[in-house]
């Protein structure tokens, strides 16, 4: 039999974790738990155990209360992630959660759940009885992208196309360099990746997101920057888990694109996974005719499945293309008040 734990700790779920290959870095419990702090969401975790002395986890699936104002109340796995969704040890297990969370969303008055499926998914839509309520439609309207690495920087740049490398020499002769830390980067971080957000018409998150992300040693997080003499122009966010480098966040200046900062700024992060001994880096989501999804291909990165998977109680319907990171108008403002009120705005958007 397999039992459903609503107050799963800490240690059992980040050991779960570290064993699975499907999991990843957004799995960890104190992803969650930043995201629910600084966002002010509430955030559920359900474990599934096999009903022996031990009780081990067999399954994990993370949930955060989405309640937009004016909008449907979702269950999501994970907002602001790519992939947080079910991880199991058998399709039974994987079904068994998926049924757990749709009684949470009845408990918690949510007419959607949408399950965020990095790879493929591990459960199957539960019996009649759910089917019966619930409408499931799978999207994949966004990708992943994932390279292999080499074990030696020098083999990592010869795999690269000429181009490539000689945009990478470019930045380096035009006076970029590169800064590799932790929390005394985080200014420099937000200043580009805040400036820039706003140039794409995108509201941004806090910066006390990424400085609790920052401050929670288990997550293994760093700040890679680029710097043209003094000033920050280019930087991102990565995060380790097991054997793999993930980058959510990468940020240039637009006004600084003929120094080409940005492939410093990707040459340094993969340089960086090379020598940590990653096997793997993963570039994030992409929608797949999208300009940054051809960059991304560029460094030899290749697509992955993404797949959100949404269950909307009839009569209800979600798609989460009704869903936007841009704004048009959120251009034009000057870029202090777009920091000060993109993250109200932000909270609310949960791509």
């Amino acid at each position: 039999m397999i039992e459903i734990l609503d107050t799963p700790g800490q240690p059992a779920w980040d050991k779960y974790v570290a064993g699975k290959c499907d999991a990843i870095f957004s799995h960890c419990f104190t992803w969650g738990e930043s995201l629910a702090a600084a966002c002010r969401i509430p955030i559920f975790r359900l474990a599934a155990v096999r009903e022996t002395a031990q009780k081990n986890i067999t399954g994990i699936l993370p949930l955060m209360l989405f309640a937009a104002p004016d909008r449907d109340v979702r269950l999501i796995s994970l907002p602001y992630s790519d992939g947080a969704g079910t991880v199991a040890d058998d399709p039974a297990t994987g079904s068994r959660l998926l049924a757990a969370a749709l009684n949470l969303a009845t408990e918690q008055g949510a007419v959607h759940v949408e399950l965020r499926q990095a790879g493929g998914s591990c459960f199957q839509f539960p019996a009649s009885d759910y089917a019966d309520h619930w409408n499931h439609t799978a999207h994949s309207f966004k990708t992943g992208l994932l390279r292999s690495l080499p074990t030696s920087p020098d083999e990592l740049w010869s795999l690269l196309p000429g181009k490539v490398r000689n945009q990478v020499r470019k930045a380096r002769k035009s006076g970029c360099t590169v800064k590799t830390g932790g929390t005394e980067l985080l200014d420099d971080f937000y200043a580009v990746f805040s400036e820039n957000m706003r140039d794409l018409g995108s509201p941004v998150h806090p910066p006390e997101l990424f400085k609790s992300l920052l401050d929670r040693n288990l997550l293994k997080a760093w700040i890679v920057a680029v710097y043209l003499e003094t000033l920050p122009v280019a930087a991102a966010m990565v995060f380790r888990h097991n054997d793999t480098l993930y980058n959510p966040w990468a940020s240039s200046l637009r006004r600084y694109r003929p120094q080409c900062p940005n492939m410093l700024l990707y040459w340094a992060m993969l340089e960086f996974a090379v020598s940590s001994g990653c096997r793997w880096f993963d570039f994030g989501r992409s929608s797949p005719d999208a300009a940054t999804c051809r960059f991304k291909c560029r460094w030899g990165a290749t697509m992955q499945p993404l797949i959100w998977h949404v269950f909307s109680r009839r009569p209800f319907s979600w798609n989460p293309l009704a869903e936007s990171l841009v704004d048009e108008e959120w251009k034009t403002l000057d870029l202090e008040t777009s920091r000060r009120q993109g993250p109200a705005v932000r909270r609310w958007i949960s791509l």
